[in-house]
């Protein structure tokens, strides 16, 4: 299983525009029908102490089967759907990044 994450770097003004952004746009061009693909959340960042230094990044987490279904999804035309039109510039406060792990131990309920 392969778990990959979008960080975008919001800038605190644009917060809740982003989060609207999100909410009727992300997940909405197929993706939900690719070979391989297990599932997608939007992460909206929290703030667990006044202590602890301001969190912007929103998170995209999908899952996958595998990484071949993952690089399947990339060259699809649902992804091209997906990233055709862009947020405004303004709403990042850098550039997103993107992580991809392989699930090497899984502890559930």
């Amino acid at each position: 299983m392969v778990i990959v994450l979008v960080k975008f770097p919001i800038n605190p003004e644009y917060k809740e525009q982003f989060k609207e952004y999100t909410l009727q746009k992300f997940g909405e061009h197929g993706i939900e029908n690719m070979e391989g693909f297990i599932s997608m959340r939007v992460l909206e960042p929290k703030q667990l102490s006044p202590h602890m230094p301001p969190n912007n990044n929103f998170v995209i987490e999908t899952i996958w089967e595998d990484m071949e279904a993952f690089r399947k999804y990339t060259e699809s035309e649902a992804f091209r759907k997906a990233h055709e039109k862009q947020p405004p510039k303004e709403f990042f406060a850098g550039q997103p990044s993107i992580e991809v792990y392989e699930v090497i131990k899984k502890v559930e309920k």
